[in-house]
């Protein structure tokens, strides 16, 4: 369909080019002989009003007095005598950059001057002169300008009047449009590329929100896609866009810029470079509105831009420069691509500049391939897309890659911690133990040891390592084969937590809670604690009674800290529950926190749902609960179990 559509455009084209060879005379110019005036009055439309004081003009840009320059709404009148030859003529009106109404003997033909808000850019538009039955020779046609006072666009006269045929009219405005074309479709694919890659981006950062880059660089990118592409369909959308979209994206692509640079090299904006962003995201928003009522002239303006985006430009380069010399080499290849960002839109806003206080500039040089022009804004915008998307490139295979080796290492240390942290416990003689371990992470900081002493009874230890993933990992190994080693020669708590405590202290980077204790067949028991939460005990029928035993330091800390057992003792159907901290700092959606109290409440339930019951409320850290319950003498592990079994069929019928 698009390429149909291309061919009926070039075979368009060529019969014009056809027509105007076989008929020269179809199409007469008028750019000449006309007569202008500053000022705006509804009766110099007519046909009778005399312009003879006027200044006389030719509608070309080379020949428009700069004196006529100095108004934004102008009058433009001619008495153009119309070809002897009958038939049906229009008025062919070429005007780039400003909004008008054509009279014709005194009577508004087409539509009038539209509002600041709806006004867009206009190239030809054709007016009917003479009916096909009308014997007219001449006509009165006035034209009234009006540009509004806004920084977007060249103040300049209507570009060319002439007068053609019907057909011959048809024909020019199809090949004017087909110019405008030609000079905007190669920013509008730029730009439309440019939005696109920006969306990309952001999704991609939404998949892996650990890199900012990926956001700022996305935002920067759409921003960069906006202001180009508003400029580059100002024939196609109201020239208000630009003032109020278009050009403020232009602040925020630098703003976006040097967040991106910041977070690209890891680092986060100072104070200072804060403050500007702010000013480049506020500025436009109070700034423009005053240049669009006319409060600030449009070539004040422009260098109220450029002055404001300037700093942010050298800021970027300067960063880059300094972290490459640093030895940074993503940095050193970043200077390329951000500096054709920024190049491009500062070039453009420098030609306007020029442009105003110099109305026979004629421009930058245009690039032409045929139908399309290729321009500096949108040339530089597809080059800085070329680079930053092969820098990226290559930092998403680096992080890919590094991914890859995290989940290796995570895989290495999960298998390492399947290995000390038991799934299942052996039946120890005497006791029921049950036990639940929910990391928040794929690698936890809890540990627990469930050891069956010689000559019976148990040994318990549970813990939490401060940190998560795999240094906590590392040091839950490092607990759990010290342990191991210690109880070759001791059993008291607080010997194994002395033992455990000297071996951590200055090769941990954080700290251990960690609480000890063992329970003899008797049900004579002693606890040791290294700052972690205190145990409940319970019986079967009685309310749970928190457990204090004299704390020490958590492991780690210091070398000299000393521990204490302390005697308890256990009857037969009393349950021991000992917690870690994830389960009381489980936090639901609206802040709260699980509690001291609710885990006290359910310290009589079994493990599995006091864990259930913490991991729904809102996990935020492993989860670890350990019951060791004395069974009575005669009593086996496995009708423990019968015996459990049916309380919980009794409860829930």
């Amino acid at each position: 369909m698009r390429f149909r559509g291309l061919l009926v455009f070039v075979a368009t084209l060529c019969a014009l080019a056809a027509h105007a060879q076989s008929a020269p005379q179809t199409l007469i110019s008028e750019t000449d002989g006309w007569r202008a005036h500053i000022g705006d009055d509804p009766a110099w439309a007519s046909p009778t009003f005399d312009d003879s004081s006027w200044t006389a003009v030719n509608l070309s840009r080379n020949g428009y007095p700069p004196a006529l320059l100095a108004g934004y709404s102008r009058w433009f009148r001619k008495r153009i005598v119309l070809p002897q030859q009958s038939g049906p003529l229009d008025l062919v009106v070429t005007s780039y950059d400003k909004s008008y109404e054509v009279y014709i003997d005194g009577r508004r033909v087409g539509p009038p001057i539209q509002s600041s808000l709806s006004w867009r850019s206009e190239v030809t538009r054709l007016f009917p002169l003479r009916a096909a039955d009308s014997s007219a020779q001449a006509v009165e046609v006035a034209i009234r300008s009006h540009l509004y006072n806004q920084p977007f666009v060249y103040a300049g006269p209507p570009s060319a009047v002439a007068l053609a045929t019907s057909g011959a009219a048809s024909l020019a405005k199809t090949a004017s449009d087909g110019a405008v074309l030609g000079s905007s479709i190669f920013g509008l694919v730029v730009n439309s590329i440019l939005v696109i890659a920006g969306s990309l981006l952001i999704t991609l950062y939404l998949r892996q929100r650990g890199h900012r880059e990926y956001l700022w660089l996305g935002l920067s990118v759409i921003f960069l896609g906006l202001s180009g592409g508003v400029i580059m369909a100002q024939y196609y959308i109201p020239v208000s866009w630009n003032g109020f979209l278009g050009d403020p994206c232009t602040y925020w692509t630098i703003a976006a810029e040097i967040e991106f640079i910041y977070a690209f090299i890891g680092r986060r904006p100072h104070r200072g470079v804060r403050l500007y962003e702010w000013v480049l995201v506020l500025l436009p928003i109070f700034c423009n509105p005053f240049a669009w009522n006319g409060a600030l002239s449009p070539g004040s303006f422009v260098w109220v831009e450029n002055g404001a985006i300037l700093p942010g430009m050298i800021l970027q380069l300067a960063l880059l420069i300094v972290w490459g010399l640093r030895g940074n080499r993503e940095a050193g290849l970043l200077i390329g691509p951000m500096f054709l960002a920024t190049v491009g839109g500062f070039i453009f806003d420098i030609d306007v500049a020029i442009s105003y206080y110099h109305p026979g500039y004629s421009g930058l040089p245009i690039i032409r391939l045929g139908l399309v022009a290729l321009t500096v804004w949108p040339a530089a915008s597809a080059l800085f897309l070329l680079a930053v998307g092969l820098v990226i490139f290559l930092r998403f295979i680096s992080v890919s890659q590094e991914q890859v080796r995290m989940q290796s290492e995570l895989e290495s240390a999960r298998a390492v911690q399947h290995v000390l942290i038991p799934e299942a416990i052996e039946d120890v003689p005497g006791f029921r133990i049950e036990s639940v371990y929910h990391p928040a992470q794929q690698v936890g900081g809890d540990f627990f040891q469930v050891i069956p002493l010689a000559g019976g009874g148990v040994l318990a230890v549970v813990g939490d390592v401060s940190g998560k993933g795999i240094p906590a990992a590392l040091t839950v190994a490092l607990i759990v084969g010290t342990l191991r080693t210690l109880t070759e020669t001791t059993t008291s708590p607080a010997e194994i937590l002395a033992g455990l405590n000297r071996r951590l202290t200055g090769r941990s980077a954080g700290f251990t809670t960690c609480l000890a204790v063992r329970i003899q067949p008797g049900g004579d028991a002693a606890l040791a604690s290294a700052g972690h939460l205190n145990p409940y005990l319970h019986s079967r029928d009685a309310v749970p009674r928190e457990i204090s035993p004299a704390l020490g330091l958590p492991l780690g800390l210091s070398a000299d800290s000393e521990y204490v057992d302390v005697p308890l003792s256990m009857r037969p159907g009393e349950t021991l529950t000992v917690l870690s901290d994830g389960v009381v700092e489980a936090r639901n959606a609206s802040g709260e926190l699980f509690g001291f109290d609710r885990a006290r409440n359910l310290s009589s339930q079994p493990a599995d749902e006091i864990a259930h019951a913490a991991e729904s409320f809102g996990q935020e850290d492993d989860i670890t609960v350990l019951t060791v319950r004395r069974l009575a003498r005669a009593e086996p592990a496995h009708q423990a179990a019968a015996e459990i079994e049916a309380l919980s069929k009794a409860t829930a019928d």
